[in-house]
């Protein structure tokens, strides 16, 4: 199902596999990022029991700074208190992006730790996804055995 279709974003919800995708096509600005992400939030609101996530930012690069801040300080408390629970998110970069991390990594700015997202990284699209499938497997056994 798609959410949305931008310029800059492709966002879709995979009912079958329970993910929910943002795909940037191009750098966003403040407010088209924003808006985007509150759309998603709109989104994951009316369909509870959204907690699996891919992020695509292998065409765009890195966040920036005020991106990232954006995020921790406003938006995640938001998604925290909608969804009370823990979500998983696969953020996907390209092979130069995470060189670029690996070689040039300096400790950032402190933000607020958001416990409740765990995340993980990949250069293949695939293999996201096929971590989130098996994170999905692992909480239905965990809901299965306390049953």
């Amino acid at each position: 199902m798609v959410i949305s279709d931008s310029s800059y974003a492709f966002v879709n919800y995979s009912k079958e596999a329970n993910v929910l995708c943002i795909s940037w096509k191009l750098k966003p600005d403040t407010e088209q990022f924003r808006n985007l992400y509150w759309q998603v939030l709109q989104f994951v609101k009316n369909s509870p029991n959204i907690r699996f996530y891919s992020t695509d930012i292998s065409r765009i690069g890195p966040l920036d700074a005020e991106q990232e801040a954006w995020l921790s300080r406003e938006y995640y408390p938001q998604v925290s208190d909608i969804i009370g629970e823990d979500i998983y998110a696969a953020v996907i970069f390209s092979e130069g992006h995470f060189k670029a991390l690996v070689n040039n990594y300096i400790a950032s700015q402190l933000l607020p730790l958001h416990e409740f997202i765990h995340f993980n990284y990949f250069t293949v699209k695939e293999e996201a996804m096929d971590w989130l499938l098996y994170m999905q497997k692992g909480q239905d056994l965990a809901i299965f055995a306390k049953s």
